[in-house]
């Protein structure tokens, strides 16, 4: 019954928003002529959308249930914008496409080919840039450099410091001299040595990176940010840098102590983040580690983001350059997750839920 009741209702928010294609609308009349218990749900949807109006029937659905429940699914890529109260009937076809899987859009979007980004590279203390694109051995001075399965993995007394940089639309794992993990998101940077001498191990990130450090109680592990360190023995973390003046950093296992330029430091437990801006110094909060660490798999979750923002964060994300008329769209935010291999998707639900219209040629995308 529950599952039938589901069925129901995206049928009949799909017929509402005028997205419910001929083969469900036949497949409609079927059920409400032979189904009684069916006939009797799609009544009652009925009823309840006519002795409330529009707006209040849309904020009995709860969005936030939408996302724990799209979340659970993790197959399906969708977005949610609603411009406040005002333009309530975007959240009904943004809780039909949050909930449900996809129906079939009266509208279809080209696919189109993307340019091929910058190429993940390693920048060497002398000089020497080697792609890390290819799978093999790369014979390098006093280095040997193995990548394979997106991972670069090496071998080398060399306390020479390096920078791996990995373009937007990408992410890339390193294996660090002592075992340590990291994965950098899209447009990060990570500067660090072959092999790790002296007293502490320290690497410096700018841009997104998931830390798994191996633990080494004689020798700290000492992560700087453009604003910050963090110091951990043997812990598990995320550090994003990418909005100018603050730095997050979320715990998930062990113990870290982030510290200002200016002294002042934050203890963090893990299932909490110390979020540290410029002009307010440390606060923490508990964070979603489901939510925090799904770039590691391609996939962003945001809630209540202005369209604005989500076009800066989607071009780093897609490897694209977009580019927003920003006062048409001043005021929309959106709720949803964004797939890194669904472009074509993210733009299909944008333009039936925010009522976009774009351009895409090459790697440059207009939204107006």
């Amino acid at each position: 019954m529950e599952h039938q009741y589901e069925q129901a209702l995206r049928l009949y928010i799909q017929k509402l928003t005028g997205n419910l294609s001929a083969a469900e609308e036949s497949y409609v009349h079927k059920m409400l002529a032979e189904d009684a218990a069916f006939r009797e749900i799609w009544s009652s949807l009925e009823k309840e959308s006519i002795s409330l109006n529009t707006e209040e029937y849309l904020n009995k659905i709860d969005a936030a249930a939408g996302l724990q429940e799209l979340k659970q699914r993790q197959t399906v890529n969708r977005i949610f914008p609603w411009k406040s109260v005002a333009a309530a009937a975007v959240v009904l076809i943004a809780v039909a496409y949050f909930l449900f899987p996809r129906g079939t859009n009266k509208q279809q979007i080209a696919q189109q080919k993307i340019s091929k980004p910058q190429q993940i590279s390693l920048l060497t203390g002398n000089g020497q840039s080697i792609r890390l694109d290819t799978t093999g051995t790369i014979a390098l001075g006093n280095a040997t450099l193995n990548t394979s399965g997106g991972t670069l993995k090496y071998t080398s007394a060399d306390t020479i410091q390096n920078t791996l940089l990995v373009p937007a639309g990408k992410n890339y794992k390193l294996v660090l001299s002592d075992g340590s993990e990291v994965w950098l998101n899209a447009a990060t940077r990570l500067r660090f040595p072959f092999h790790f001498a002296g007293p502490s191990r320290e690497v410096y990130i700018d841009g997104e990176a998931y830390f798994k450090v191996a633990k080494d109680v004689d020798r700290p592990f000492i992560v700087h940010t453009p604003l910050t360190r963090v110091e951990v023995l043997g812990t598990a973390f995320n550090v994003n840098t990418y909005q100018s003046g603050q730095v997050q950093t979320a715990l998930v296992e062990g113990r870290v102590i982030a510290r200002s330029a200016n002294g002042e430091s934050q203890d963090l437990r893990p299932g909490y983040k110390a979020d540290y801006q410029q002009a307010k110094g440390f606060t923490t909060r508990p964070f979603d580690e489901e939510e925090v660490l799904s770039w590691m798999n391609g996939v962003y979750y945001f809630h209540s983001m202005p369209l604005t923002e989500l076009a800066g964060l989607a071009s780093r994300f897609y490897g694209i350059h977009i580019t927003l008329d920003e006062k048409k769209f001043a005021g929309v935010a959106t709720t949803g997750l964004m797939d890194r291999n669904k472009l074509n998707d993210f733009l299909n639900d944008l333009q039936t839920t925010a009522h976009i219209t774009y351009q895409l040629s090459g790697d440059e995308l207009y939204i107006k």
